[in-house]
């Protein structure tokens, strides 16, 4: 199987991460780089929805942006984040991140979790536990130990899923760090049939204002016209650009996904920027050859270096899934080609 791109995949027996990994935050920071990622272990003790990408959190460092190393934390199986041992929280049964933040102080982890409770969807999966899920926030002063900011909503969520969505989570948070922070969630309706991304403002990150939902200025595209799966925002890499960049997974009709650009200057109202996605699955016999999702982007000097989990199977708990890399010149339009990686890492 041909695994170019792969940088990390499931952990050693008995660690947080020996089942799946996935959703990569990753920072370039002075000493190295960090990388934040769900993980689950195959004895998983709560009931939580089997395909979602969320469990526990785990920490990974780097040299170099490409060969990682598994950090031990001090929570649950190695993760340095898991769920909240108090059956009345949110996230009592499963937790997940999409956005890590930091402020010049402190990290911010932007999470979203599951409580004990069932809810029902329309469609084949029924009434599973842990599926209701809220958006949360923790601080930590070195990513590593995260305390909880209790929010105004259920169980010490930031906010709660109106009753006509499944649930509302996968946050991101961007912003200057001048006291205002823009919020955007991803809510699907009861039938998964499609996502759709809600915008809100904050003064303090735990009293969200909404503003309205996700505008396309220039309409639909055939590859996101399902909606945004997942997504980061960041201050746009590229010069003559509108001030923030969105990286987002979009869904199409057939429930494909991949990999796209947009950009905006107020974070609301969006505009493709270019033809297509600028990443899509794997060629035939790849370890990612059936999907490329949960992605982040990270400018590095005159390149990009793209993060996204990859898999090539949904069925089957032993085919390759994980983490992947991809690299890009710095410039509009370049195309990201996966990284080569020694066999070790594999």
């Amino acid at each position: 199987m041909r695994m170019d791109g792969f940088v990390l995949g499931a952990g050693p027996a008995g660690r947080c991460d020996d089942y799946r990994v996935g959703g990569a935050v990753v920072h370039r920071t002075d000493d190295g780089w960090l990388m934040w990622y769900y993980c689950r272990d195959r004895a998983y003790d709560r009931p939580a929805p089997g395909t979602l990408g969320s469990g526990r959190v785990a920490l990974a460092t780097s040299r170099d942006g490409i060969r990682w190393k598994r950090y031990d934390g001090p929570d649950e199986l190695g993760s340095v984040f898991a769920p909240s041992g108090d059956p009345t929280s949110f996230d009592a049964s499963h937790v997940g991140l999409t956005d890590v933040t930091f402020d010049g102080q402190l990290w911010h982890l932007w999470y979203f979790g599951g409580d004990l409770t069932e809810r029902a969807s329309r469609t084949a999966l029924g009434a599973v536990t842990g599926l209701g899920m809220r958006p949360g926030h923790a601080t930590s002063p070195d990513g590593v130990t995260w305390t909880r900011v209790p929010g105004p909503a259920t169980g010490g969520a930031l906010l709660d899923y109106p009753p006509d969505r499944l649930y509302c989570a996968w946050p991101n948070v961007f912003g200057d760090h001048d006291g205002t922070l823009y919020v955007q969630t991803t809510s699907p309706t009861l039938d998964l049939g499609s996502f759709r991304t809600d915008t809100f403002t904050s003064t303090d990150g735990v009293v969200l204002t909404e503003v309205g939902p996700l505008v396309w200025a220039d309409g639909v595209r055939q590859w996101d016209e399902g909606g945004i799966v997942t997504r980061q925002v960041l201050p746009n890499p590229f010069d003559g650009g509108r001030r923030w960049l969105m990286l987002y997974t979009g869904l199409d009709e057939h429930h494909g996904r991949s990999v796209a650009t947009a950009d905006s200057d107020d974070g609301r109202h969006w505009h493709h920027q270019s033809d297509g996605p600028v990443l899509t699955a794997g060629e035939p016999g790849a370890w990612d050859s059936l999907g490329a999702a949960a992605t982040r982007l990270v400018p590095v000097d005159g390149r990009l270096h793209l993060y996204y989990y990859g898999f090539s199977s949904l069925a089957d708990d032993d085919s390759p899934r994980g983490i992947g890399l991809a690299i890009a010149d710095r410039r509009p339009g370049a195309s990201f080609r996966r990284v080569r990686v020694p066999d070790e890492q594999h």
